[in-house]
């Protein structure tokens, strides 16, 4: 007989397993139920798709390709910076080389008590023309296609209930780098717990202009790190719902080091720390897979060298069932994404992907995520684009402390 600890644990392991196998097929379902077809005779309003950039983007050349080509009959694009010498500028000239039609460039002096990037967003904001009926927001290394914006407002149309509309990310580093593919593994976790906690992510989001006047999303967005997060609970007041499109997949390919893999981790999980109300279930949810991915590993070890091979076993066998779990949900989840990615780019998903390091990736994620949840959770301070915000207010609010030059 094992003893009751070993069952507890070995059981507790096996829960944990089919929590996740849940959230992983009700995010596969979700992704392939029958789409709505699209259109609507409603005309399309106007719009303004805000990007606000800082430093040198790797992707942004292709971003702003996708931005200016947008199959929509009326929209304005806004790009905001906090200085004019910034990088990112001369990319943005560099690739307009002059011929600015269409495009608004805007500099804006940054808040103290919000990040550069609400600064940019409420700035813009408050220039629109009032004929602008809905405001789009995009990351500058979000790869989207001609139809991007149309499937971000066509939701709005047809059903006054949805506040906003939302995609989510899918990593596909080219370079096959660690760092690169350390972050994808992580984002495949990621996108399913952001489904299934209703967080929205501002690199694909549209909003009604009458909707962010309603909810007061400005001052808001005056008081905070980032401006997807904290949109939940006022739409939630507001009898409005975060709408999230199964085929609003959009595609990043940038590399990135380990320790810019790390921090970005961290800055993820610090955003809902702040603002979102479901912290406290995505906290556990850390614990829980910190406990299963490090720490029992440990136990086992240990049990095995005491001599207690019965106990080590049992529990070697419940940690192997749920390392082989997490590899086939990570699979299921890159099938449901990638098969979203090329469907909108015309493309066969079978060979859209490099796969070269995704299981080496999967299995050293699981020493880093511990590192970076820790971060989160006890960050009194945060770096972002070479700017440094305190948090205050019992981790409530954010001030910058100091900024550099771009990175």
């Amino acid at each position: 007989m094992i003893s009751l600890l070993t069952f507890i644990l070995a059981s507790a392991v096996l829960i944990l397993c089919v929590v996740q196998t849940g959230l992983v097929i009700r995010y596969y379902f979700f992704h392939n139920q029958e789409q709505p077809i699209q259109g609507t005779d409603l005309p399309q309003p106007k719009a303004a798709i805000i990007l606000c950039l800082r430093g040198h983007e790797e992707s942004l050349p292709d971003c702003l390709a996708g931005l200016i080509n947008q199959d929509y009959a009326d929209y304005e694009l806004h790009i905001a910076f906090d200085s004019p010498y910034d990088l990112a500028v001369q990319q943005v000239e560099g690739f307009f080389n002059a011929d600015m039609s269409g495009v608004q460039i805007h500099f804006f002096e940054p808040r103290q008590d919000c990040s550069y990037k609400c600064s940019g967003i409420t700035h813009v904001i408050g220039k629109l023309d009032q004929n602008v009926e809905v405001v789009a927001f995009c990351d500058g290394d979000a790869m989207v296609n001609d139809q991007w914006l149309g499937t971000l407002v066509e939701p709005l149309l047809r059903d006054n209930r949805i506040g906003a509309t939302t995609g989510n990310r899918w990593f596909s580093p080219y370079d096959g780098g660690i760092g690169g593919m350390l972050r994808k593994q992580w984002n495949a976790a990621a996108v399913v717990q952001m489904q299934a906690y209703d967080i929205a992510w501002g690199g694909s989001m549209a909003l009604r202009r009458s909707v962010i006047d309603d909810c007061d999303l400005v001052e808001i967005w005056k008081r905070s790190f980032c401006e997807d997060t904290p949109m939940t609970v006022p739409l939630e007041k507001h009898g409005l719902k975060i709408h999230r499109i199964p085929q609003l997949v959009i595609e990043n390919r940038e590399s990135a080091s380990v320790t810019g893999c790390l921090e970005w981790i961290s800055r993820q999980l610090l955003t809902v720390r702040l603002h979102h109300p479901k912290w406290k279930l995505v906290r556990a949810h850390g614990f829980a897979t910190i406990f299963a991915s490090l720490f029992l590993p440990l136990m086992i070890l240990l049990m095995l060298l005491c001599g207690n091979t019965k106990e080590g076993i049992w529990l070697l066998f419940a940690w192997g069932i749920y390392q082989a779990c997490n590899l086939v949900l990570l699979w299921l989840i890159q099938r449901c994404n990638l098969k979203a990615i090329a469907s909108n780019n015309g493309l066969e998903a079978e060979n859209m992907d490099r796969r070269d390091g995704d299981l080496i990736a999967g299995v050293l994620v699981q020493l880093l995520y511990p590192v970076a949840f820790i971060a989160a959770d006890r960050a009194q301070t945060v770096s972002w684009r070479g700017v440094d915000y305190e948090i205050c207010d019992n981790g409530r609010a954010i001030r910058t402390a100091s900024a550099g030059l771009s990175p």
